[in-house]
């Protein structure tokens, strides 16, 4: 069975070799040429939050049954737009590729929810790219639902 931790500093290797996977499914095409910077910026993002002494920011890393690291999630509390409500957010959840059908995403989805109600949340918010669809399925089954729509004019 999977377990789960709060990330280390020796982490960092891990969430470096796969922050990548935040981006396998193929970001918009405006957005391919800032490829490198998109991952040098969740690399970046996550070694932050793992260095933080921030209550309201964490990143927990799954582990496997051979005690391998599996995925990781990083949560923050937000505040809301119009409320100012704190709630929970996910800022980034990775599977590792030979993790993918174990079961890891769902158990990091579990820690996540656990997470925002130990930080006394009543929602969770998470971003998906449109593209996504893979992601937005396994949200949309999880219960997650569309509030906000972003658009985006290149010019």
């Amino acid at each position: 069975m999977p377990t789960i931790r709060k990330a280390m500093n020796s982490d960092i290797p891990f969430i470096e070799e796969h922050a990548s996977r935040l981006l396998d499914f193929g970001p918009p095409s405006w957005r391919m040429p800032d490829l490198e910077k998109m991952v040098a910026a969740d690399i970046r993002h996550n070694m932050e939050a793992i260095l933080s002494i921030d209550p309201g920011v964490e990143i927990f890393i799954a582990l496997d049954e051979e005690g391998n690291p599996a995925g990781f999630l990083h949560m923050t509390l937000q505040n809301d737009y119009y409320t100012k409500e704190q709630h929970a957010h996910i800022t980034d959840i990775v599977v590792v590729k030979s993790a993918e059908g174990k079961g890891i995403g769902k158990f990091l989805m579990e820690k996540a929810d656990e997470w925002a109600r130990e930080k006394k949340s009543r929602w969770i918010t998470l971003n998906v790219f449109e593209d996504n669809r893979h992601a937005r399925l396994h949200y949309e089954k999880a219960g997650y639902k569309k509030e906000w729509i972003k658009y985006l004019k290149e010019l």
